[in-house]
């Protein structure tokens, strides 16, 4: 279970101990593995039940055998390690003792150069709570222990330590100082709404005003219509942030090694992965459940959304190409949902507009993505299938898009449909150089390596956009109300 020289345990300074999950790394290896395996073999994940039933530690050797986590990428405490390194200059013989399986915890320790042993569950015993405290009890019986932990689990461990280095809340510390001395504390803060906010994508519900897009074109602004739209704006808020949490967990090492995409949420350990399971199930269910009180077919809509979004995040966003076709179909979604809840038939013209557009703006967004990540995109763990010689190809098509929008938008403000709906329709027009000028101003920002966010949430902190869009609304009023001459 362990890989020490004998005579070790003899020293007269006691040992620094360490724990390694929610202690030396923000995170648990247990979850870390549950989801590589999901991401990379998610049929195998049935076999879990079969092997939890025969003890934890069987089950950590079987994830630990099946999939490789970089030591390199995960999240480790800056404290903690500083810790550790002032301890080893001081000479001082510093232990890795985890109940993570001992094939990962070793690579650990190998990586990080800074502990003298390492003792790990080895598929039968489960190093943790009272079996660890047992074990470094007899491992070190002459000359005794510290331990650093961080969970309730590890208080037992404590009571045998002769002091407790804590990584936790000040409750925690309470707790170690009633068994043992209290030597550091290590204060982790709580999460807050903020992280919570950017964990669910909050600024995307902005996208979900989509919604209400078939009422605004149909100019149907009665109260029960709008009401419905309301319910199912919230219902699919709930849903596209449930999934964009199982998103970010299925994405999460690949997210530790791009610029920018590290610091999310799950990406930095700011927050746990059972967490994030938990709150990801608890707002699809609440979604599923009332987009089908509300609205069969609502509800049949945003299951096919579901669906093709986990298609998306398992494997469709490997395919070149085909992953920003189905990108610009979750806007898409959006307005069909939208017009399925309020009955209100869309325009072919629109629908057509509507696909060149978000394809435009999906491009963008992917074309940013390989101009600021070469690196991970030439060693291919970017999770795409492109090569970096691609982003000329996506900048060709996606402005291609851009000018197609803006085509089938003249021929669209120019239909019969729209025609009968506003005193003066031939205003409308002037809404084609707008949308041109805001699609070719995203690309010139992609292109300058400036659009480093989905164009469509940079929209919402874009002064320029804002303008853009009053001038929009200004064009819309005018052919409405203004009279032909």
């Amino acid at each position: 279970m362990g890989s020490a020289a004998p005579g070790l345990a003899r020293e007269s300074t006691p040992v620094l101990c360490v724990d390694l999950d929610g202690t030396l790394i923000r995170g648990n290896l247990l979850w870390e593995c549950v989801l590589s395996l999901l991401k990379a073999r998610p049929l195998t994940l049935l076999l879990l039940p079969l092997w939890l039933m025969r003890g934890r530690a069987f089950l950590k050797r079987q994830l630990a055998s099946r999939v490789r986590l970089d030591p390199a990428h995960l999240c480790y405490r800056d404290q903690v390690l500083d810790l550790l390194r002032q301890e080893k200059a001081g000479n001082r013989r510093i232990a890795l003792v985890t109940a993570a399986d001992r094939e990962l915890a070793e690579a650990i320790a190998a990586y990080l150069g800074v502990f003298d042993e390492v003792h790990a569950s080895d598929g039968q015993l489960n190093l943790k709570g009272p079996a660890k405290a047992a074990f470094l009890a007899q491992r070190f019986a002459g000359c005794g222990f510290d331990y650093m932990g961080d969970s309730a689990s590890d208080v037992a461990v404590w009571r045998g330590a002769r002091a407790a280095y804590v990584v936790g809340s000040r409750a925690r510390a309470k707790q170690a100082a009633a068994v043992t001395s209290l030597r550091t504390h290590i204060l982790t803060e709580r999460v807050s709404w903020r992280t919570w906010v950017n964990a669910l994508r909050g600024h995307h519900w902005a996208k979900n005003l989509l919604l209400f897009l078939p009422l605004a074109l149909s100019h149907n602004l009665t109260a029960a219509p709008i009401l419905r739209s309301g319910v199912g704006f919230v219902l699919y808020g709930f849903c596209a942030s449930g999934l964009y949490i199982l998103n970010d967990l299925l994405d999460l090492h690949s997210d530790r090694e791009h610029p920018w995409k590290r610091e999310r949420p799950f990406a930095a350990g700011e927050i746990s992965i059972p967490e994030g399971l938990s709150v990801s199930v608890t707002l699809l269910s609440i979604a599923f459940l009332g987009s089908f009180v509300l609205s069969a077919q609502f509800g049949l809509a945003l299951v096919g959304y579901a669906a093709l979004t986990m298609l998306y995040s398992l494997y469709l966003k490997k395919l070149a190409l085909l992953d920003v076709f189905v990108l610009s179909s979750f806007y898409s979604f959006r307005i069909l949902a939208g017009a399925l809840i309020s009955s209100t038939l869309l325009s072919q013209w629109f629908l057509a507009f509507s696909l060149f557009f978000f394809l435009s703006l999906a491009m963008a967004k992917r074309y940013s993505e390989l101009l600021h990540a070469n690196d991970l995109v030439a060693s291919g763990k970017s999770g795409r299938g492109y090569r970096v010689d691609d982003r000329e190809l996506l900048l060709s098509l996606g402005v291609g898009s851009t000018f197609s929008s803006v085509v089938i938008l003249s021929l669209y403000v120019h239909s019969p449909e729209v025609r009968v709906l506003y005193l003066s329709p031939e205003y409308l027009f002037l809404l084609c150089p707008i949308v041109l000028y805001w699609l070719s101003r995203n690309w010139l920002l992609a292109h300058r390596g400036e659009l480093k966010e989905d164009p469509v949430t940079l929209a919402i902190r874009d002064r320029v956009s804002y303008g853009v869009a009053l001038a929009s609304a200004a064009v819309i009023a005018a052919s409405m109300f203004a009279m032909r001459r």
